[in-house]
């Protein structure tokens, strides 16, 4: 489930780039997208999870915000191409 909720997560940033939103604003929308995928999968929410230390969790974050900000700027950028050539 949380690979459906990563994948359709990627629809925002094909809105914003073909209204034309800057990227900042793409990047804000990839850091909530984060922010969520690691509330929703935090450790302490299972049955049994190891709960990680807070720096620990920091460095988590910003992995998968990481992640999630190259991936949502692949997609931005790509959309943002394809609406200029649409145009």
């Amino acid at each position: 489930m949380p690979a459906i909720e990563a994948l359709l997560s990627l629809i925002g940033p094909a809105y914003l780039a073909y209204y034309g939103f800057t990227v900042s604003v793409a990047v804000s929308w990839a850091i909530l997208c984060a922010a969520l995928w690691v509330w929703n999968n935090r450790p302490g929410k299972r049955n049994g999870g190891v709960v990680r230390s807070r720096s620990a969790s920091l460095m988590f974050f910003i992995l998968v915000a990481a992640c999630y900000v190259a991936a949502h700027m692949g997609v931005y950028l790509l959309a943002r191409h394809l609406a200029r050539l649409w145009a």
